[in-house]
């Protein structure tokens, strides 16, 4: 089922996949409206396939039809979103959602992890 997520709702879809232990690959991409530092930002999460009924974005990426529909951009690929989450726990065990969407809005706007900055 397709649905627009909170940025917790999408944290706590990833934690699931992760105790059903398939947290890397349950998801293929995250797409997101807005910005992922405000509480107001919407995700998606789609699935292996859901690119097969795609439509382009305005870059000429291909993206699911839902994505499309919503006005949603590509925004990281599944697994980095999970690695940044586990990063971002290994860190700080209680690490707020705050401090989750700036570690995601940081590897986003670096294109990685940097060592040995904030």
């Amino acid at each position: 089922m397709s649905e627009l997520l909170t940025l917790q709702q999408a944290i706590h879809a990833f934690d699931e996949a992760a105790a059903d232990g398939d947290g890397w690959d349950r998801y293929a991409w995250v797409y997101l409206r807005g910005d992922i530092t405000q509480a107001s930002c919407r995700l998606f999460l789609s699935h292996a396939g859901d690119e097969d009924e795609a439509f382009d974005d305005h870059a000429g990426e291909p993206m699911p039809a839902f994505a499309a529909r919503h006005g949603l951009r590509h925004f990281l690929e599944a697994h980095d979103f999970a690695e940044v989450l586990a990063v971002e726990r290994r860190q700080d065990p209680q690490a707020s959602q705050a401090q989750i969407a700036r570690a995601l809005s940081l590897y986003r706007r670096r294109g990685g992890f940097v060592v040995g900055e904030d």
